[in-house]
């Protein structure tokens, strides 16, 4: 793209920003994104940012972009952590199967 195809610098800086870090887009007004939006798509990263901005469940954000609600899942102090040396561990006892 260059800057020739856009009515104003503003929607071009957003497309050239969104083009090099996606992520961009949940840092964008709901104006901006439907810019960018205009001139790339409804991308994932943009619809989602939508989503975020008005509120929406894990469930519609996933429904939306096809992908699962256990993707938007952060990390948290009650989950289990296992640690590489425990992975360890664990493989050196021999496993027979039956038993």
């Amino acid at each position: 793209m260059n800057a020739a195809q856009f009515k104003d610098l503003e929607t071009y800086v957003l497309v050239q920003q969104y083009e090099q870090d996606s992520s961009v887009a949940y840092e964008l007004t709901s104006d901006e994104l439907y810019k960018l939006m205009a001139v790339v798509g409804e991308m994932e990263p943009i619809i989602d940012a939508l989503n975020v901005m008005n509120g929406e469940t894990n469930e519609q954000r996933a429904k939306d972009i096809g992908c699962h609600p256990d993707d938007f899942k952060t990390y948290d102090d009650d989950d289990k952590i296992i640690f590489v040396y425990e992975l360890e561990s664990a493989a050196s006892i021999p496993w027979t199967y039956g038993n």
